[in-house]
């Protein structure tokens, strides 16, 4: 028997340890949930010894290792960025801090991406779009969702959740247009402010109803008995926002209605029904005509639920971290570009 060669890791992902990627596995150890500058830089000398450093998350940690690489450049391990969240500046001091980022991130060795358009790395920070790795996010709760034994329900409302950059204004807007019951799964108003998205309940149209979100898991049960799940996202965002949330419930077998932009292009075709973005006159339309056509419904949650599937669980999404961290690590062709998936 083979035995696995070792890949030396320090990371902020818990259930790296012992993923394996062909014949190497990840010996990972773990870096702590601080995100600030300073312990970016501190994180420098921890990762002495190691062959990659693998954090997700907040950029400033990421930038302060960075720097540390820059001043001592000798003998630094690979740096892998994963589901890093950048955003386009809007005024000219964020465009100095932005151009000052960019200098240092161009230390990151790769960053793996659930998303395919990275044109606004290169042309806002400078990083080279030959550094970006797409590799699809996961299906949260892969067991839980594709079970397959649970009993049927009945498919009762147009439904919604999540946190990060969501579009709730037009999706309001376009229930109140049609006459289909929905309900919206909110958060605490200061996560909702810290994730650049806004809610105003106090002027829900009668058909709609809302309900205090309890976690991510609960979730699964809403999602169950939805028989349309709409996903409005903001376009103002250099993230995927919304990948949680419609892979969830492709895996359920439900259509999805999602707003175009980077959770959708070059990923979704015939897998959901793709609105434009801030347009509750398209997003009324769409929600008519799916609630309506049993056949578009039908095979839209089929296409989708074969994608989601493909995506598979989070097994599925180490693994093809680890293989990143591989590639960088030996002399191999490049990790694809182009993921299966």
């Amino acid at each position: 028997m083979t035995s696995l060669i070792p890949i030396r890791v320090i990371s902020n992902l818990r259930r790296l340890d012992g993923i394996q990627a062909g014949s190497y596995q990840a010996v990972s150890q773990y870096a702590g949930d601080k995100e600030t500058f300073w312990d970016g830089m501190c994180l420098f000398f921890r990762a002495r010894g190691k062959d990659v450093l693998v954090l997700t998350g907040g950029t400033w940690r990421v930038v302060g290792f960075c720097l540390m690489k820059a001043l001592w450049p000798f003998g630094g391990c690979k740096v892998v960025a994963v589901d890093f969240i950048l955003s386009r500046p809007t005024g000219w001091k964020q465009v100095i801090v932005a151009w000052m980022k960019g200098v240092l991130l161009r230390k990151v060795d790769r960053f793996i991406l659930h998303f395919k358009d990275t044109s606004e790395y290169e042309r806002i920070y400078g990083i080279p779009l030959s550094k970006c790795v797409f590799v699809p996010f996961k299906v949260n709760y892969w067991e839980k969702m594709t079970s397959g034994n649970q009993p049927p329900v009945a498919e009762e409302y147009v439904f919604t959740a999540g946190r990060s950059y969501r579009d709730y204004p037009t999706f309001i807007e376009a229930m109140r247009r049609v006459d289909y019951p929905g309900l919206l799964l909110y958060e605490d108003t200061a996560l909702l402010k810290r994730s650049a998205t806004d809610v105003d309940l106090s002027n829900l149209p009668p058909n709609l109803a809302a309900a205090k979100n309890e976690g991510e898991q609960s979730w699964v049960e809403f999602i169950r008995r939805a028989k349309i799940v709409v996903v409005p996202l903001l376009p103002s965002t250099m993230y995927a926002p919304g990948l949680s949330l419609y892979l969830m419930a492709m895996a359920m077998g439900k259509c999805v209605i999602v707003t175009e932009g980077l959770a959708t292009r070059g990923m979704l075709k015939d897998e959901a029904v793709i609105v434009a973005p801030k347009n509750p006159g398209a997003l009324a339309v769409a929600i008519t005509q799916v609630w309506n056509d049993d056949a578009l419904r039908r095979r839209t949650a089929e296409t989708g639920r074969r994608y989601a599937r493909r995506c598979g669980g989070e097994a599925r999404l180490l693994a093809d971290i680890v293989q990143v961290c591989t590639e960088l690590c030996i002399t191999s062709p490049p990790f694809r570009r182009d993921h299966p998936i």
